[in-house]
């Protein structure tokens, strides 16, 4: 019973405690990795735009005509 009273202390000072920039953590290479998978999205993502818009002019100048 004393063991549980002090798990259950010791946990809420722990939890309770100073909070810290994720940067500063055993996490922050992992968050790192997710910044620079990020960058590559949203360059992969640019890319893709460019390509429609490309795709989207090409159609239209090669379109025959209708009357």
């Amino acid at each position: 019973m004393r063991m549980t009273i002090v798990l259950i202390a010791v946990t809420m000072i722990v939890g309770c405690g100073e909070k810290k920039e994720v940067k500063d953590t055993v996490f922050a290479p992992q968050f790192k990795a997710m910044e620079k998978a990020r960058a590559v999205e949203a360059t992969l993502k640019q890319g893709a735009e460019k390509n429609q818009q490309i795709l989207e002019s090409s159609d239209k100048s090669s379109a025959p005509e209708q009357k």
